[in-house]
């Protein structure tokens, strides 16, 4: 069976040539390992120590440093100190300098209310009795590099600040949340000057629910004065024309190029110790809390765990649930017997990924999934399409995990049944103990865990080489009575290949087997197994 890459890995048009997984990690983990969008990272990099936003943020932590800051009754910025701030030109507004608005405080100037919240939320400064003092985090942050503040102060902008509080279009958060997107489509096409709509109809073409949250031409407009005017050109990474108006037209400054950069090559970090023991302690809470067992990519984000925890909770409480192929209407479905290839197995699949992904779906492959275009679309089309969710309520996306979905439809102990083969087979490997249970039949004797698996081992080292040739569950044979529920007997039949040296003859063994298993723990587990050249 010939391995083909998942979904998630094929590059899409929609996506300006990344794979849903870049996108995934330019969210999830933008400006990090995984993300294609990165800082140049220098020490004392030069463009960002001259971001006009950052020197705003940095002279008010030296402020803040020489003495506590006194708020207004209003609890704004004093006057005379946002005067000062304007009066170094790094960032004019329009209306200031046309005398539209009167410069008289905080309330007037945008840039320093983002500035002080942004510091607020970063834990750098803090305010108390109508004052602004500053932390031990902001104290130690005043010594770190350029770049290091500006990451800190960019992410925190983008993920806490509410980039739409005040420009009076539709307070979606989806706009907001795809911007690390729009960082990659400066990079690829902001080098000349283009009409605003260039961006947001790449946008519209890789998030098409914008469209129904901003109708007609209110994207391009929230685009406009949300992520262009009120975010990028507050840093000077972007320029506007005209000055003053609803902006039609941006150019990547010399500072974007300059700070920014594609990696091509980015992979995302594997979880450091903690976050896997975090990781653990969620799912043992959350396991404990509903009944149930969770399994989880090692390398899903743990604020998206936590959101899929959040999304069963949901689902227990509403327990309201529809088929996916249900929220996919009238859809057009190939019947898998009718795919004649490859090629038209993997469209047809990204075509279902995608029409669910217009819907708020989000799907999430682990490795089992990386299989055959053709069971990957079986897998689709009887699989995920009749499985059941909460659908997602506005403003929120559904994530659909492959282990969930395959777990929910297939037996556990044909799946232990299988893993054990494929554990046994593979000589390259040691065998995962843990699929034995702690007490172990063997010849007619119960044993423990140990010695059963050295008995298991000592069967491994007769061969140089063991080739699996087939596997198929039996569901029609014999009826086994076991004791008790936690107790079950699987048949099947297995063929495979045997090779004990180099150069000799390979011997096939094929025919019935049976595994028997226990619960234990709350996972099946191992007492028994036999198969054509194999017992214990």
């Amino acid at each position: 069976m010939r391995s083909v890459p998942s979904p998630n890995d094929q590059p899409l048009d929609d996506f300006e040539g990344l794979t849903p997984r870049q996108v995934h990690h330019l969210f999830h983990d933008f400006l990090g390992a995984g993300s294609m969008v990165k800082l140049v990272e220098a020490p004392a990099h030069p463009a960002a120590v001259e971001l006009p936003l950052l020197r705003f943020a940095t002279d008010l932590l030296d402020e803040l440093a020489k003495a506590e800051i006194r708020l207004t009754a209003k609890g704004n910025l004093p006057g005379k100190l946002v005067k000062a701030c304007y009066a170094t030109g790094r960032l004019p507004d329009y209306a200031i300098e046309r005398g539209i608005t009167r410069l008289s405080g905080e309330d007037d100037y945008l840039p320093l209310q983002v500035v002080k919240h942004v510091l607020l939320q970063l834990g750098w400064m803090k305010k108390r009795n109508n004052r602004l003092s500053l932390t031990a985090k902001g104290k130690k942050a005043r010594h770190l590099p350029p770049t290091a503040i500006f990451r800190d102060f960019l992410l925190t902008h983008l993920r806490k600040f509410n980039l739409g509080w005040s420009d009076g279009y539709p307070q979606h958060g989806d706009l907001q949340y795809v911007a690390p997107y729009l960082f990659y489509l400066l990079l690829l096409l902001g080098g000349e000057q283009r009409p605003v709509e260039d961006y947001t109809r790449r946008l519209r073409k890789a998030f098409p629910h914008l469209a129904a949250d901003f109708p007609g031409r209110s994207l391009d407009q929230a685009a406009s004065v949300r992520l262009f005017e009120r975010c990028l050109a507050y840093y000077g990474l972007v320029g506007l024309s005209p000055e003053g108006d609803l902006p039609a037209h941006v150019v990547a400054t010399d500072h974007f190029r300059s700070v920014f950069y594609l990696d091509p090559d980015a992979r995302p970090e594997p979880p450091s110790e903690e976050e896997q023991y975090q990781r653990q302690l969620k799912t043992a809470l959350f396991d404990a809390e509903m009944g149930s067992q969770s399994y989880f990519s090692d390398d899903m984000p743990l604020e998206m765990v936590e959101a899929f925890q959040q999304q069963i909770r949901e689902f227990e409480a509403q327990g309201e649930t529809v088929r996916i192929g249900d929220l996919l209407g009238t859809f057009p479905l190939v019947p898998p017997d009718d795919i004649p290839d490859e090629e038209t197995a993997r469209r047809e699949a990204e075509r279902i990924i995608n029409a669910l992904q217009e819907r708020r779906i989000l799907l999430l492959d682990s490795e089992e999934a990386q299989r055959d275009a053709f069971s990957f679309y079986g897998y689709l089309h009887g699989m995920l399409l009749n499985h059941e969710i909460v659908p997602p309520t506005p403003n929120t996306t559904r994530v659909v995990l492959f282990d969930e979905v395959f777990l929910a439809n297939i037996d556990p102990v044909e799946a232990l049944t299988e893993a054990f083969l494929l554990a046994l087979f593979d000589l390259g490997n040691p065998f995962p103990a843990d699929l034995l249970a702690s007490r172990v039949r063997l010849d007619n004797r119960v044993v423990p865990r140990e010695r059963a698996l050295r008995h298991l081992n000592s069967w491994r080292n007769r061969y140089q080489k063991i080739t699996p040739l087939a596997f198929e569950i039996v569901n029609d044979g014999p009826q086994i009575a076991t004791p008790s529920d936690q107790q079950s007997v699987q048949f099947y039949l297995v063929a495979y290949e045997v090779l004990r040296s180099p150069g000799g003859t390979p011997k096939t063994f094929d025919g019935a087997g049976v595994v028997e298993a226990m619960l234990e723990d709350n996972e099946w587990r191992i007492t028994g197994a036999r198969f054509p050249g194999f017992e214990f």
